[in-house]
């Protein structure tokens, strides 16, 4: 079996393995590891990115072992592998608790590797037209489907609760679409961007805890020099797929992050365009008219009350965004 061979590299004689996803759980006789196999593509970042933390000064991350050979990763069919100490689910807090310690090092990863440097002009106002030229022509899809959709005798529930829905997601899309505008002017003036290093899959089952509570990263493999808020985004978007809540969590989390890593007023604006962008709509749609299961139907209109309750979520977060700012 290859993981036998590629843990003789490390030298470990496993005596029982446990597959998760693409970790391996190494039990030996003192010590569980974990074995994580990769692409090639994305692990070559690591080679770079562990010096990169560790220079800047940030250590919130679970260590590689060596090999005898004094290489972190092994190749094997065209796959990468490399060896870490196990750090497990039992170790971890009640989930609210485990979420505030993320966003606090998270925080400081994006500190720690923060970066600002000049935007032009040129940049600055193609990324407006590209991004703002991309909504609009989701906002006609959209007008379309409600066209076709009144045209109709008798419409399908899906598109019965569309219609019940359309005012509201296009307020979304002329919210995103005034705010990355006030982005664009506002970035006009400072032409002024701070990069950080992006985790780059930030979720809570990437932060691990010892036993003595300290909370590390892992899985760097889609790490990455980008944008503050593309870290905090798909953490967001994912956790606020799911029935209508207060938002309360997510604001505390948020306030966290700023508290060590205070967000400029284009940063935020950017975030809450991009947050406030109801494009995971326009994906349903499309979705949609590719049907073929036989209970298409009632799985989809489930999905479109999915995504009017998650546009809900994502409003009453901007909302109190909002509220602060003004404050």
């Amino acid at each position: 079996m290859r993981v036998y061979e590629i843990l003789k590299e490390y030298q470990i004689q496993p005596r029982h393995l446990e597959k998760i996803g693409k970790v391996y759980k190494v039990f030996s006789r003192n010590n569980v590891f974990a074995l994580k196999e990769t692409e090639v593509t994305k692990g070559k970042n690591l080679f770079s990115i562990y010096p990169f933390l560790y220079h800047k000064g940030f250590y919130r991350f679970v260590p590689l072992y060596p090999a005898k050979n004094g290489q972190y990763m092994i190749l094997r069919d065209q796959k990468l592998y490399y060896l870490m100490p196990w750090l497990g689910s039992e170790s971890r807090p009640v989930e609210t608790n485990h979420a505030r310690k993320m966003f606090r090092e998270l925080a400081r990863l994006h500190l720690l590797t923060s970066q600002e440097m000049e935007m032009d002009q040129t940049n600055i106002e193609d990324h407006f037209e590209r991004t703002s030229g991309q909504w609009n022509k989701e906002m006609q899809y959209l007008d379309s489907w409600i066209e076709l959709c009144e045209q109709k005798w008798y419409m399908s529930p899906f598109e019965w609760e569309f219609v019940q829905y359309y005012h509201e997601f296009q307020k979304a899309y002329e919210y995103a679409l005034r705010t990355l505008k006030i982005w664009k002017d506002t970035m006009l003036e400072s032409k002024k961007i701070r990069t950080v290093l992006l985790h780059g899959k930030v979720s809570l089952d990437h932060f691990v805890f010892d036993d003595k509570g300290y909370g590390y990263f892992i899985n760097f493999d889609e790490s990455r020099i980008g944008s503050s808020y593309q870290d905090l985004l798909p953490f967001l978007s994912n956790t606020l797929s799911t029935y209508p809540m207060n938002g309360e969590d997510c604001m505390e989390w948020l306030n966290i992050y700023m508290k060590h890593y205070p967000l400029k007023e284009t940063e935020l604006l950017l975030m809450k365009s991009y947050l406030a962008h109801p494009g995971f709509m326009i994906r349903l749609l499309n979705r949609y008219q590719t049907r073929v299961a036989p209970n298409h139907e009632l799985k989809y209109t489930k999905k479109i009350q999915q995504a009017y309750w998650k546009l809900k979520n994502i409003e009453n977060i901007i909302m109190k965004l909002e509220m602060q700012t003004e404050s």
